[in-house]
């Protein structure tokens, strides 16, 4: 019977590598992968919380290469179990079953069984404080065309979120920065033309001014938007 290891997460989440538990139901990891997606399909149609079953992730394989695969939670190990049917349904129930009956048995045998409320407070904050962190790492490290001070701010405001005060000093612009709106508002033109100007005559680029990560103002998602110096107004005087 195969083992499956459970893997502790910073939110206290447990959960098992989507490779294990392919073994452990005799099917390739592609083909589990497959049914993991369509059942997340179905959790979406319903509005139920896909993470409290599944929560992407990857893994690299022999070649170095990136692959996807899923951290799997006990409900979504019910899941998979209730579709699996025959002696490879109950080896693979017990297997888990066991498995995280194991590793909460460990956790109340090093937890206090009446912890300190004050001390389960401070953990859950810290876990909060770390994911709003990683965040901030996140669309650091993204490879977009933004500034290096913007990206020096995400990392200070990492390390500031993390420590809950402030340990790196922002970046300070040496100019003031305009978006296309403002610059816009200032010749009486809208923002489309505004930047259509500039890609007409190449003036995003560091002469002009920096880039910039901006809010959508048609979803929840972050963009790429240039934000134009002085040089950049006396241009667009020129042109507009």
């Amino acid at each position: 019977m195969n083992n499956l290891s459970i893997i502790t997460m910073p939110d206290g989440i447990n959960a098992v590598d989507s490779r294990e538990v392919a073994i452990s139901v005799e099917k390739e990891h592609y083909e589990l992968l497959k049914d993991v997606r369509r059942y997340i399909n179905y959790l979406n149609e319903g509005k139920i919380p896909v993470v409290d079953f599944f929560i992407e992730s990857t893994y690299q394989d022999i070649k170095g290469e990136e692959r996807p695969c899923f951290l799997i939670t006990k409900k979504g190990c019910d899941m998979i179990a209730n579709k699996t049917t025959g002696k490879k349904g109950v080896i693979f129930t017990a297997t888990y079953v066991n498995a995280f009956y194991e590793m909460e048995n460990h956790i109340k045998s090093v937890v206090p069984t009446n912890p300190d409320k004050s001390k389960v407070l401070e953990i859950k904050e810290m876990n909060a404080r770390v994911r709003m962190s990683n965040q901030f790492l996140k669309l650091a490290e993204v490879e977009t065309s933004m500034s290096k001070d913007y990206k020096s701010i995400l990392v200070a405001k990492a390390a500031e979120v993390l420590a809950g005060e402030e340990l790196l000093p922002l970046p300070k612009s040496e100019q003031k920065m305009y978006t296309a709106t403002e610059i816009a508002k200032k010749f009486g033109t809208t923002p489309q033309k505004v930047g259509r100007v500039s890609n007409d005559n190449n003036m995003k680029v560091d002469e002009y001014g920096e880039w910039y990560k901006d809010k959508s103002p048609h979803s929840s998602k972050e963009v790429d938007s240039f934000r134009y110096n002085d040089k950049a107004v006396e241009r667009f005087r020129e042109l507009l």
